[in-house]
């Protein structure tokens, strides 16, 4: 069971039974099997949420073709500016594919007290925050990530889209959000950015950083 895996804290912090009232009424399927792949995706996605979760090293070896093409392309590159890029690269990708994980985060602490929970770990196919009341969200980064799809919720299942930036432009949609969840001002990109900055003094390790690579670009560090 569900209680066994949890803390009582982290039970309630975490919005489960939320979550899986909402699970019962929009899944096409509810067997012992499906309630169990529920229990265990919510608590994996729980208990990897930014604020906890200890990133790994990648397991990709970069393309030594790349330091070649860049610098044939800009001649004045040195050694240095190429491992400083590679480095850099590795650092930013990483960033980026943590991002949304932060922003669920971020959503989910200001509105679980408003009758709203993050749908951890995907736990509910296409949902990524429902609410007290039936309302079902799909949160994206950008505007020009894909939406997915399922056909494990029943049909006729009203799933509002929201993305927080406009791809082309930059522009955040915040007030959309806010005006979803019926509670003006309380998300911005402001307190995103400060949520950011905490989470990470907090827990450097949702970051992973290569300090051998680190070592070699920043010698003096």
């Amino acid at each position: 069971m569900i209680t066994n895996m949890f803390t009582p804290t982290d039970y309630k912090n975490s919005g489960f039974d939320l979550v899986h009232r909402t699970w019962r009424k929009i899944s096409v399927s509810t067997t012992v099997f499906d309630e169990d792949k529920f229990m265990h995706s919510f608590y994996r996605g729980y208990m990897n949420r930014p604020s906890i979760r200890i990133s790994k090293r990648t397991t990709t070896v970069a393309d030594p073709l790349i330091d070649v093409l860049l610098s044939s392309r800009v001649p004045s590159f040195t050694n240095y500016d190429i491992n400083l890029i590679r480095f850099g690269h590795r650092l930013s990708m990483g960033a980026e594919n943590i991002i949304g994980l932060l922003l669920e985060e971020y959503i989910h602490q200001n509105i679980i007290e408003l009758g709203w929970s993050c749908c951890w770990g995907n736990s509910i196919s296409s949902v990524d925050f429902c609410s007290s009341t039936g309302l079902l969200i799909q949160v994206k980064n950008k505007s020009n990530t894909e939406n997915s799809s399922s056909n494990k919720i029943r049909m006729g299942t009203d799933i509002k889209k929201w993305y927080r930036m406009k791809a082309s432009t930059g522009e955040t949609c915040w007030d959309e959000l806010n005006h979803t969840i019926g509670a003006k001002e309380l998300l911005s990109e402001q307190k995103f950015r400060e949520f950011v900055t905490l989470t990470v003094k907090k827990n450097p390790s949702l970051l992973y950083l290569d300090t051998q690579e680190f070592d070699l670009v920043f010698p003096n560090n």
